[in-house]
């Protein structure tokens, strides 16, 4: 009884929340250098935030923050040309639950073996590959490109940015998703190496999980 159980709910998972309509990470590309006449700002780490929000097909959606060690921007003639950011994947913070509600248990479920691996792959990271300025109505100013490394997994992703550039530093904003799969950050397995189990408690996980970043970067 249990393994038909399982059978319909994956069933129901894999018609209804596989990843339809999901955007698809690109190839890495070429990452984007400074050229010698380029200022470049160091990233304030106090002052940037990156913040995360990972859901379940419940509808149960948790939220945090992990921090940005370092970084630059690099400006050319007014025109963004370069730029990165290192994440500490140790300082994963939950702020949706307290300790009784489970906060520890989760950052301590988010930093091990089933998802991001933190002992193994300490940090992450993100590198412009292409910034190109726009002005398409949306109140974005650029839409960047670049390669998002976790887990030593490098893919291309692209979003939708407000970049402000002034003679004493940079700031950015901008919102992206991605699928985790991808970076394989995947908990359980696959349906043939893993018990239906664990290839349900892994897809009651959504696929996809949003950053919101904001980089300060000056002189």
């Amino acid at each position: 009884m249990n393994k038909l159980i399982y059978a319909i709910a994956a069933l129901f998972i894999m018609t209804s929340c596989g990843g339809g309509g999901q955007k698809t990470a690109q190839e890495a590309g070429e990452v984007a250098s400074a050229g010698e006449n380029a200022v470049v700002f160091n990233v304030n780490t106090d002052a940037s935030t990156l913040r995360w929000e990972g859901a379940k097909i419940t509808q149960t959606v948790h939220h945090g923050t992990v921090k940005i060690s370092e970084g630059s921007l690099a400006v050319d003639g007014g025109s963004l040309e370069a730029g990165n950011f290192v994440i500490d994947m140790n300082t994963i913070v939950c702020e949706d639950l307290d300790e009784a509600s489970g906060k520890l248990k989760l950052e301590g479920h988010l930093k091990s073996g089933d998802f991001f691996m933190v002992e193994s792959y300490p940090t992450a990271r993100f590198e412009i590959t292409v910034a190109e300025a726009i002005n398409d109505g949306s109140g974005a100013t650029h839409r960047i490109t670049g390669n998002l490394t976790i887990k030593d997994v490098t893919k291309g992703i692209s979003f939708p940015a407000v970049v402000s550039i002034g003679e004493n530093g940079v700031t950015a904003t901008a919102r992206f998703e991605i699928n985790r799969n991808e970076w394989g950050v995947v908990w359980g397995g696959s349906l043939t190496e893993q018990s239906v189990k664990d290839f349900l408690q892994n897809n009651l996980i959504k696929d996809t999980i949003a950053f919101d970043v904001n980089l300060v970067a000056a002189n």
